[in-house]
């Protein structure tokens, strides 16, 4: 009796293996592809940062995402390395994270923060999601075909639980954190930023993140969002009333909008959750011919 539950025991074990293999293998084989920016040699350059330190830094962003709970993949974090090391040295400003859960990205964007002599400001509750509102009790994630649903109370990471994964993994010196729901502790925040990272879930957080955020992003430089598979929330970059109103612009778009970055295989594709905008403007980007 024992050996036959021993035996089911291998045989799950062997089955969830042969299931996650190709994922892995494909992960490894789309690396080059998705750190080519990354690995540029003018990425860094400034910073005084060579191919040794960003081998370096890609091993502890693969060993931290197995280190720390994180809702994202060391994927995403490389692709936002690849956009933080090529900020103009004398560009001021810090990093911003909004939503930090258990700190899984902190860990990784904090020794970016750190290579690159800039503070990272990490903005969550600490005590889990707040009671959603009737929209965002469901999100329709159309390329999955699903509805996620949410509750209060979810992705909580405790302040002291969030610190010590970053002073045991990360660079905590460079970190400084704001508990509070963002509409509470945003509005207060007046720091440059050069670049921001947006996975707060729920539509009236991410409109927050956008409404106090935007205005203090540096020109030419980057926002990113965990949200981008969401339909309504990827809809407010590109809702025209509201950036008007807000900021007397037009919405500055998504791309990855709907879908997510094709970084990670799923049944019927390529697809994730990560997707960005910058603040660019389009007077200054290259004219191509149609």
């Amino acid at each position: 009796m024992i050996g036959s539950k021993f035996n089911q025991s291998g045989d799950d074990v062997r089955r969830k293996i042969l299931r996650t293999l190709p994922y892995a293998l494909i992960t490894i084989l789309v690396l080059p592809i998705v750190a080519q920016e990354y690995f540029s040699r003018d990425t860094g350059r400034e910073y005084g940062i060579g191919l040794l330190t960003k081998l370096r830094i890609l091993f502890i962003m693969i060993r931290n995402n197995a280190r720390v709970v994180s809702a994202s993949n060391f994927l995403y974090h490389i692709l936002m390395a690849g956009k933080i090391l090529r900020i103009p040295k004398d560009l001021p400003g810090d990093i911003v994270e909004c939503g930090v859960y258990k700190g899984g990205s902190a860990v990784n964007l904090s020794h970016l923060a750190a290579l690159c002599g800039r503070r990272l400001h990490l903005f969550d509750s600490f005590e889990g999601l707040p009671t959603p509102t009737a929209e965002d009790q469901e999100h329709l994630v159309l390329s999955e075909q699903q509805v996620h649903t949410y509750e209060g109370g979810g992705y909580a990471g405790s302040l002291e639980e969030v610190r010590e994964n970053i002073r045991k993994y990360g660079v905590l010196r460079v970190c400084d954190f704001h508990p509070g729901f963002f509409s509470d502790t945003l509005p207060g925040f007046s720091e440059p930023v050069v670049f921001a990272y947006v996975d707060a879930d729920f539509t009236d957080s991410v409109r927050d993140c956008l409404k106090y955020l935007w205005p203090l992003l540096q020109e030419g430089c980057f926002l990113f969002t965990d949200e981008a598979h969401h339909t309504r929330i990827a809809g407010l970059f590109y809702d025209t009333a509201w950036w008007a109103k807000e900021f007397g612009t037009e919405p500055p778009g998504l791309v990855g909008g709907g879908n997510g970055l094709g970084l990670l295989l799923h049944p019927g594709g390529f697809r994730s959750s990560l997707g960005f905008t910058a603040k660019i403007k389009q007077q200054e980007l290259p004219r191509v011919r149609g």
